[in-house]
């Protein structure tokens, strides 16, 4: 698997997590919905990563210190 498909699988398993984490959002207590919410800006912070990775675009200086 070269690189790229293994950057699209991911994204594609991001997008997955956060179907099931909005359709569980609904049914959620306040607390879960809080972590709910938490994740899904996690995943959308790695899937943005991974599209400006995609398109040669250098990820923000505070996201490369952080990781």
């Amino acid at each position: 698997m070269t690189d790229r498909q293994h950057k699209l699988h991911w994204m594609r398993d991001i997008l997955d997590h956060l179907r099931r984490s909005q359709e569980q959002l609904p049914l959620a207590d306040d607390l879960t919905q809080r972590y709910l919410a938490e994740s899904m800006k996690r995943d959308l912070d790695e899937f943005r990563r991974l599209c400006d990775s995609l398109i040669g675009k250098a990820p923000p200086t505070s996201a490369r210190a952080a990781a």
